[in-house]
């Protein structure tokens, strides 16, 4: 059975969370990046509204019972509130190595998301399956298999995917983030500053990225409550 008090007193916790933690973290991006204001409202909202899935899909849920898409539905709102949260303070901390990682994992959760709803038995080889398990029914699938089938229904994600690769990957573009030429040359000479900070990303990059995230947690959240609402009708209690 569901306490709808405890229920209730852990909605109002997480509200607690998010006004005092979580949003302090986005208040020292807004400082680096004063053009964030406009998305607070909106972020606070989507910090809020993991937690709030949490309790109606997971904890709500069937009467409070676990179920195999259950633990997915409770591990892909966990790991997106986590890599949400170290976006925010990966932009606040001038870190683009862990904000491009970690907008590519949100990524990388929408597309498990999708790829149970669209394939509902993959929620067992979700939970307790292995790369090289025997039993072809318990073998997870390689995560490009996943982002190109949610590509199918978001144009252009595998392409954003990619690009995120680029930057994650010890590739030039990631290797070089802290060096930025000065610009005076002298001699012939192209000098180069070194900084144990890397620079800050431009206002366009910011802003861009901001809302590929805002957008992809938007689509995760969708497709969790898709996946939810087919357990629910499925699953006789």
């Amino acid at each position: 059975m569901v306490n709808e008090k405890k229920l209730e007193e852990l909605m109002e916790a997480a509200k607690k969370i998010t006004e005092e933690d979580e949003m302090q973290i986005f208040t020292q991006a807004q400082k680096e990046y004063p053009l964030l204001v406009k998305y607070r409202q909106r972020v606070a909202e989507q910090f809020l509204s993991h937690y709030k899935l949490m309790i109606d899909l997971v904890l709500r849920g069937h009467g409070g019972k676990l179920y195999s898409h259950s633990l997915v539905i409770n591990g892909a709102i966990l790991r997106s509130l986590n890599f949400y949260r170290g976006s925010i303070w990966a932009l606040a901390s001038r870190n683009p190595h862990v904000f491009y990682d970690c907008l590519r994992a949100q990524c990388e959760t929408l597309s498990l998301a999708h790829y149970c709803v669209k394939h509902p038995d993959y929620v067992v080889p979700a939970t307790i399956g292995d790369r090289e398990h025997p039993d072809q029914k318990l073998k997870i699938k390689n995560i490009l298999t996943l982002v190109d089938e949610a590509n199918r229904k978001y144009k252009g994600l595998r392409e954003d995917f990619d690009s995120l690769c680029e930057l994650v990957h010890p590739n030039p573009s990631s290797l070089y983030a802290n060096i930025q030429p000065k610009m005076e040359v002298e001699k012939g000479k192209l000098p180069i500053l070194v900084s144990t900070k890397s620079p800050r990303l431009t206002e366009d990059e910011t802003e861009k990225n901001l809302k590929i995230l805002v957008v992809w947690t938007t689509w995760i959240f969708n497709e969790l409550t898709e996946l939810a609402e087919y357990f629910k009708k499925t699953i006789k209690e």
